[in-house]
């Protein structure tokens, strides 16, 4: 452990670190599963008492640390003081009594542990009442003991000064007129029982490994779940966070004692529960040097999903393959809650709402995100608190965030099940999609959502958005479509079902698509599309095969059939990286076709997609495109579609298809449409739907046009580029 490994002069404040991450990613379920690595586990959940959620609101250290703020600072370190130290003498009596009963039966410290935590990590227990009793009856008589060792303040007729001020205030100490380190009332306390502890469980704490090495892992671990109210300003103008993180501080620089505070919570504040660097609301000082623990933000994702060889490529919309995808939460409430109950619970996730309203920007952006893969610009002045917001309320995953934690990376990647329960809400009623994409335009007009250099963000709602009213428009029966849908869990979402080609592209391109294309039309009569949701890639389709021999072998290459296969199996279609040559998007294709033998990945092919938003024509770009390319490799027997999308030129489609030669084994037989322009000409479906015609329109115009923000950051940037926007300063005239 750094922290113990850097003596008692090391750079750190305090043992404590943070889980940040958004809703249902088992925070809680990674602090509770410590026990199963030999750690004590106490947990502690601190929500609001009007949250239902669980784990449950411990009622006891809730009511310590988040009620009744109208307290003075002082007195909230005295109860913060009162509270670890009952803590820590709770756990000593429970503890200890426990090694004479285990003795007898030859066992040691790990049993003792074990039996701890399988009473206090049961949110249920009747221990974990009693134990929590007890802590409150500790810490009343410990609060009044520290009150009385108090000493009386001086009565003085003179105005006191602005540091004296501070002092009283902030409990602070004075040496020479200068603010020194703050005075923690009721420290003593905490270190004597936090020593006590240590020493009665030394059997525990001193473990040594086999080389007779002390061992600095985490031995108890004191976890706060869902923390952020520790955050929230009191009303005597202190924050909660600061004066928790001091008492953890006055113990825990005892380095050699492997005992941990994890904060969880949804909000990046608990992040930022260490030493301000100035005095700060709390009129805490810092001490120079002292740092922290960068957030943890790496919890695991489809934990609970089918292995690719247990479902037929066939059955994979059926809900209780999908909703093992993403976040544990889905799958753990199946088989507890009926489909109706997980899908509503889903949607109030999403929105962070009981109703939903998609003229509201963040329920609109949380539901967009979440499907079409709508990227933040960095550096607008609302992204960073819209993303903070946005994990926090609305379901986006935290990736990572900067060592200062001044920007987050987040993003909502693939979950085919929220993916459904978004295109729930946004077909939900006749003006929920256009609402949802006024929003879209007005963001996008202001600069925050990026739209891509080629109309990449246009075509992915474009092609998205005619498959969801597709399927809407003649509903198989039985298919989970609705929030309020009563079925088993064999049902199909909806969104999820596979599409026959032939039947989409006659409902994009207009009912005389195949009329001359009769050859095409056989050769994918067996093909089916199933896309829910955009997933966006950061390298090539085919990248660059290290030549090292120890390389991890997860980092080698999967095969472009099992590539095309898992996207299938999760309804997903591929955003390719900006640098990618030749094509911009991939659909899987799956051909359900008995002649090609029972194993999938023996039937799958792709749609490419290649973007275009100049001035100019690219037809003839089309006939470039070949999944041959180096890049993609993704060779086949089976046909596949090559398709051009050039949406800011005059409309019109074409389309050819190459005869086949008899006797002759084609690799790349390819149906070919180039479709330009955003008109009911080249796409009839628009001519039903003008409100999305008017935003995809909206959306590619504004490839041409700079937004407002960005005109400033252009004549600021004079010869970043050698566009005239960075190098003409007559243009400002204009």
């Amino acid at each position: 452990m750094k922290f113990a490994g850097s003596g008692d002069k090391g750079p750190y404040y305090a043992k404590f670190c943070s889980i940040v991450q958004s809703s249902g990613t088992g925070k809680s379920r990674l602090m509770t599963e410590l026990r199963n690595k030999g750690v004590l586990v106490l947990y502690m959940n601190l929500r609001d008492p009007s949250d239902p959620g669980f784990p449950m609101r411990d009622v006891v250290p809730a009511r310590i640390l988040t009620e009744d703020m109208g307290c003075t600072q002082a007195e909230y370190t005295a109860r913060c003081c009162a509270f670890f130290t009952a803590i820590f003498q709770t756990l000593q009596k429970y503890l200890s009594d426990e090694f004479p009963r285990l003795r007898s039966q030859a066992s040691g410290p790990d049993a003792a542990i074990k039996s701890w935590n399988d009473e206090m990590c049961d949110m249920r227990s009747e221990a974990r009442t009693k134990f929590f009793q007890e802590v409150q009856d500790l810490y009343e008589k410990i609060l009044d003991k520290i009150k009385l060792s108090k000493p009386e303040e001086k009565t003085d007729s003179a105005a006191p000064t602005a540091e004296e001020t501070a002092v009283k205030l902030g409990s602070m100490s004075l040496t020479d007129g200068k603010i020194m380190v703050p005075k923690l009332e009721g420290e003593s306390f905490v270190k004597t029982s936090y020593n006590n502890m240590l020493e009665v469980l030394k059997r525990i704490f001193n473990k040594k490994d086999r080389d007779m090495v002390l061992n600095h892992d985490p031995k108890l671990v004191i976890a706060f779940d869902e923390a952020h109210p520790l955050s929230n300003m009191s009303i005597k103008g202190f924050r909660p966070s600061h004066i928790v993180g001091r008492t953890i501080n006055c113990y825990s620089k005892n380095c050699h004692a492997s005992v941990w505070v994890v904060f969880a919570s949804t909000t990046s504040q608990v992040a930022h529960f260490s030493a301000p660097q100035m005095i700060h609301d709390s009129l805490r000082v810092a001490v120079a040097g002292q740092l922290v623990y960068p957030p943890y933000t790496h919890l695991g994702w489809d934990q609970l999903a089918d292995p690719l060889s247990n479902i037929s490529a066939n059955d994979v919309a059926k809900f209780s393959h999908i909703v093992g995808f993403g976040r544990p939460l889905w799958k753990s409430l199946a088989g507890k809650f009926t489909i109706a109950e997980i899908v509503i619970l889903a949607a109030q996730k999403l929105c962070k709402s009981m109703t939903f309203d998609l003229t509201d920007t963040n329920q609109a952006l949380a539901i967009l995100s979440q499907r079409f893969g709508l990227d933040i610009c960095f550096g607008h002045p609302d992204a960073v608190s819209y993303l903070e917001k946005a994990v926090a309320s609305h379901l986006r995953i935290c990736f990572s965030t900067t060592e200062d934690r001044t920007w987050t990376f987040t993003g909502y990647p693939s979950e085919p099940f929220l993916s459904c329960i978004a295109s729930i809400l946004l077909h939900r009623t006749p003006d929920s999609l256009a609402n949802a994409l006024a929003v879209l335009k007005r963001k996008a007009d202001g600069g925050m959502v990026e739209i891509g250099q080629s109309g990449e963000l246009a075509s992915r709602l474009l092609l998205l958005l005619a498959k969801d009213l597709f399927i809407r428009k003649d509903p198989s029966q039985d298919v989970i479509m609705d929030i309020h849908h009563v079925g088993n869990s064999d049902a199909d979402l909806i969104d999820c079902q596979k599409v026959p080609v032939i039947d989409f592209l006659e409902y994009l391109f207009g009912e005389t698509f195949w009329s001359e294309l009769a050859e095409a039309k056989a050769a994918f009569q067996h093909a089916y599309i199933n896309f829910s949701h955009w997933v966006a890639m950061t390298e090539f389709i085919s990248p660059r095969i290290s030549d090292q021999t120890d390389a991890d072998p997860l980092s080698a290459r999967c095969s472009a059939e099992e590539w095309t296969l898992r996207h299938w199996h999760r309804t997903s279609a591929v955003q390719c990286c900006h640098l990618q040559p030749l094509v911009d998007k991939m659909i899987p294709i799956y051909f359900d076709d008995p002649a090609l033998g029972p194993n999938d990945l023996d039937r799958v092919s792709q749609i490419f997609i290649s973007d275009k938003a100049g001035k100019n024509c690219h037809e003839q770009d089309l006939r470039f495109v070949t999944r041959k390319h180096d890049s993609i490799q993704c060779l086949s027997n089976l046909p596949y579609i090559a398709l051009l999308l050039d949406l800011n030129v005059k409309p019109k489609l074409e389309v050819t298809f190459p005869k086949k030669e008899p006797n002759h084994v084609e690799t790349d037989r390819c149906l070919r449409i180039y479709a330009s322009g955003i008109s009911d000409i080249t796409f009839p479906v628009l001519g039903q739907h003008s409100e999305i015609a008017t935003q995809l329109r909206g959306l590619v115009s504004r490839q041409k046009e700079a937004p407002s923000q960005t005109t400033l950051e252009a004549l600021v940037k004079f010869g970043s580029t050698a566009r005239l926007r960075n190098l003409q300063w007559e243009a400002q005239d204009a």
